[in-house]
Protein backbone atom coordinates (compact mmCIF):
# COMPACT_ATOMS: atom_id res chain seq x y z
CA UNK A 1 0.00 0.00 0.00
CA UNK A 2 1.13 3.54 -0.69
CA UNK A 3 0.92 6.39 1.82
CA UNK A 4 -2.46 7.61 0.53
CA UNK A 5 -3.98 4.13 0.77
CA UNK A 6 -2.68 3.74 4.33
CA UNK A 7 -4.23 7.05 5.34
CA UNK A 8 -7.54 6.12 3.71
CA UNK A 9 -7.50 2.83 5.62
CA UNK A 10 -6.87 4.73 8.86
CA UNK A 11 -9.83 7.01 8.09
CA UNK A 12 -11.99 3.97 7.43
CA UNK A 13 -10.86 2.29 10.66
CA UNK A 14 -10.94 5.45 12.81
CA UNK A 15 -13.32 8.04 11.31
CA UNK A 16 -13.35 10.16 14.46
CA UNK A 17 -9.66 11.12 14.33
CA UNK A 18 -9.16 14.49 12.60
CA UNK A 19 -5.42 13.97 12.13
CA UNK A 20 -6.10 11.29 9.53
CA UNK A 21 -8.18 13.66 7.38
CA UNK A 22 -5.51 16.33 7.76
CA UNK A 23 -2.81 13.89 6.65
CA UNK A 24 -4.92 12.95 3.62
CA UNK A 25 -5.32 16.63 2.70
CA UNK A 26 -1.55 17.17 2.98
CA UNK A 27 -0.92 14.09 0.87
CA UNK A 28 -3.35 15.26 -1.80
CA UNK A 29 -1.62 18.63 -1.86
CA UNK A 30 1.77 16.97 -2.20
CA UNK A 31 0.67 15.02 -5.27
CA UNK A 32 -0.88 18.10 -6.87
CA UNK A 33 -4.54 17.55 -6.11
CA UNK A 34 -5.16 21.10 -4.91
CA UNK A 35 -8.95 21.05 -5.31
CA UNK A 36 -9.24 17.81 -3.34
CA UNK A 37 -6.94 19.23 -0.66
CA UNK A 38 -9.10 22.34 -0.30
CA UNK A 39 -12.28 20.27 -0.16
CA UNK A 40 -10.80 17.98 2.50
CA UNK A 41 -9.61 20.87 4.65
CA UNK A 42 -12.96 22.66 4.40
CA UNK A 43 -14.73 19.45 5.32
CA UNK A 44 -12.30 18.90 8.20
CA UNK A 45 -13.02 22.39 9.54
CA UNK A 46 -16.76 21.75 9.31
CA UNK A 47 -16.52 18.37 11.02
CA UNK A 48 -13.76 19.12 13.55
CA UNK A 49 -13.75 22.90 14.04
CA UNK A 50 -11.29 22.75 16.95
CA UNK A 51 -8.62 20.99 14.90
CA UNK A 52 -6.58 24.17 14.54
CA UNK A 53 -3.85 23.07 12.05
CA UNK A 54 -6.48 22.97 9.30
CA UNK A 55 -6.98 26.73 9.34
CA UNK A 56 -3.36 27.69 8.74
CA UNK A 57 -2.85 25.07 6.04
CA UNK A 58 -6.03 26.01 4.21
CA UNK A 59 -5.44 29.76 4.49
CA UNK A 60 -1.86 29.41 3.29
CA UNK A 61 -2.94 27.35 0.28
CA UNK A 62 -5.69 29.80 -0.62
CA UNK A 63 -3.24 32.69 -0.42
CA UNK A 64 -0.88 30.80 -2.74
CA UNK A 65 -3.75 30.46 -5.20
CA UNK A 66 -4.39 34.23 -5.03
CA UNK A 67 -7.68 33.65 -3.23
CA UNK A 68 -6.82 36.34 -0.69
CA UNK A 69 -10.32 36.94 0.65
CA UNK A 70 -10.87 33.23 1.29
CA UNK A 71 -7.42 32.87 2.84
CA UNK A 72 -8.06 35.76 5.19
CA UNK A 73 -11.49 34.43 6.11
CA UNK A 74 -10.08 31.04 7.15
CA UNK A 75 -7.13 32.62 8.95
CA UNK A 76 -9.53 34.80 10.96
CA UNK A 77 -11.70 31.79 11.77
CA UNK A 78 -8.56 30.00 12.92
CA UNK A 79 -7.68 32.93 15.17
CA UNK A 80 -11.08 32.69 16.84
CA UNK A 81 -10.62 28.96 17.42
CA UNK A 82 -7.04 29.36 18.64
CA UNK A 83 -8.14 32.06 21.10
CA UNK A 84 -10.89 29.79 22.40
CA UNK A 85 -8.37 26.96 22.78
CA UNK A 86 -5.89 29.35 24.45
CA UNK A 87 -3.17 28.82 21.84
CA UNK A 88 -1.38 32.19 21.62
CA UNK A 89 1.38 30.90 19.33
CA UNK A 90 -1.19 29.67 16.82
CA UNK A 91 -2.94 33.06 17.00
CA UNK A 92 0.35 34.80 16.29
CA UNK A 93 1.13 32.52 13.33
CA UNK A 94 -2.28 33.12 11.77
CA UNK A 95 -2.04 36.86 12.34
CA UNK A 96 1.38 36.85 10.67
CA UNK A 97 -0.03 34.92 7.74
CA UNK A 98 -2.70 37.58 7.24
CA UNK A 99 -0.19 40.43 7.48
CA UNK A 100 2.16 38.81 4.97
CA UNK A 101 -0.61 38.13 2.44
CA UNK A 102 -2.99 41.08 2.69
Amino acid sequence: MNRREIILQEINDNPGIPLNYYLLAVEERAIGNTKICIDLLESLIDRFPNYHPSYYTLAELLYQLDRTDDGTRYAKLGIIVANELQLPKVVKELESLIIIND
